[in-house]
Formats: structure tokens, sequence, C-alpha cells
């Protein structure tokens, strides 16, 4: 396996399991999610929507990464995820800015997971984007 491979292999398998890992917690226990940040997940309801949205979203997104890179909408897909994460680590750092601190753990855990996932994912697009 050369180098190129590697990281190729590392920017396509990292977001997937961090994308699998978040929708297994979603499924299985949906009420540690908000409580992460402290929040809740009291009713039957929000539980149920923890599960639609974070593991649904999760899984569509695991299926996309793990697709052959020949797919076809699968660089479309990889793009999308690498916006999706490049955004929410800027508006997590937007928010820090705005309450003009910057929070101690789980926020600078997700700051920086969120990022490295987008650099990640810009490189498999790279990888992905036919040449020329």
């Amino acid at each position: 396996m050369t180098a190129a491979d590697l990281a190729s292999s590392a920017a396509r398998w990292f977001p997937a399991a961090s994308y699998a890992a978040l929708a297994a917690v979603s499924l299985t226990r949906p009420a540690l999610v908000p409580g992460v940040f402290g929040g809740s997940a009291p009713t039957a309801a929000a539980r149920t929507e923890i599960r639609a949205v974070y593991a649904g979203t999760s899984l569509a997104l695991v299926r996309a990464l793990l697709a052959p890179p020949q797919t076809p909408g699968r660089a479309g897909a990889v793009r999308v995820a690498r916006d999706v994460n490049a955004a929410m680590a800027l508006t997590r750092l937007a928010s820090c800015v705005a309450q003009r601190r910057l929070p101690d753990r789980p926020t600078t855990a997700f700051l920086a997971l969120e990022a490295a996932l987008a650099v990640a994912l810009a490189a498999e697009h790279r990888r992905d984007r036919p040449a020329g």
C-alpha cells in the first residue's frame, strides 16, 4: 500500500467511522446526544427526533462515504459532507467568538473533530474528482 493509498483510506474511513459512531449512539442512547452539552431529551418525541435527524443523516453519510469512488453522485456526497463539517466548525467557532469565550470540552473537542473531518473529506473529494 502506497502513502497515497493510505491517505485515501484514512480520508474515507475516518469520517465514515465518526458518523457510524454518532448513528450508533443516536439510535441506542438518544438522550446522550443533548446530554453531552447539558441538555436532555425527556420525551419519546424528543428521542425520536434525535434518532431521525442524527442517526438518519449519519447513516446516509456513511453509505455515501463508503461507496466506491466511481459510484455516480459520490463526489457530490463527499463535497456535501465536507461542507457540512466545515460549516459546523465555523459556526461553532463564530458562536464562541459571539460569547467571547472558547468553552471547555466537549465544544472544543467537537470543533476539532469537525475541522478534521472537513479536511479529510476535502482530501477525499480532490481524489474523487476526475482529472482535467
